[in-house]
């Protein structure tokens, strides 16, 4: 991977071109990559490079020319590798505890083709998207997840996955949290 701001460039405006005209996607996008930014410090050059370009990837499955399987993580991750970045391509696969929505969607099978990574790097993308809003600002873990249920409903398979994977994305959350505070590293909170 180039490590350099010209690579995160061109992945900030492929995910703008790909998910601009999705109304608040593109913000939310831009808040994660925001937040990703404010935390990179935390890494050493090279995680901090794949941190800020999966946030920025995170979402791009939702592009309506990405769809393959109708699942965000999945496609997306289906279109990175297709790039050549198989590293991103897993962290835009499993991102914010993907596998319980895949798992009942009945696409587990499809997210097995990509390694789960289970590192600082993992859980800081989680962090980043599980704390930022619909709308791009940042937000508790505790507001996304009320929010995420009101804009979907109770019953809907998302909502169910999200209260399945609550415990797993505190966790990542906390961890996330307890590393910065290890590496002096503030964050802002709105």
């Amino acid at each position: 991977m180039v490590h350099n701001d010209a690579f995160i460039h061109q992945l900030a405006e492929s995910s703008e071109y790909f998910l601009a005209s999705l109304g608040n996607r593109w913000l939310h996008v831009q808040g994660v990559a925001e937040r990703a930014r404010q935390i990179s410090k935390a890494f050493n050059t090279d995680d901090a490079i794949h941190l800020l370009a999966a946030a920025y990837l995170h979402d791009i499955g939702y592009a309506p020319t990405l769809k393959d399987t109708g699942f965000h993580p999945i496609d997306g991750a289906y279109y990175v590798r297709s790039l050549g970045y198989h590293r991103l391509a897993s962290l835009v696969a499993h991102h914010s505890e993907s596998r319980f929505e895949a798992r009942l969607r009945g696409l587990e099978h499809l997210l097995d083709e990509f390694p789960r990574e289970r590192s600082a790097v993992a859980d800081a993308l989680t962090y980043c998207d599980q704390t930022t809003g619909p709308t791009g600002l940042h937000v508790s873990l505790e507001e996304r997840v009320a929010e995420i249920f009101h804009r979907y409903g109770e019953s809907d398979r998302v909502s169910q996955a999200l209260r399945q994977a609550l415990p797993y994305l505190s966790l990542a959350v906390a961890r996330t949290q307890w590393r910065l505070r290890m590496r002096g590293v503030t964050v802002a909170t709105s």
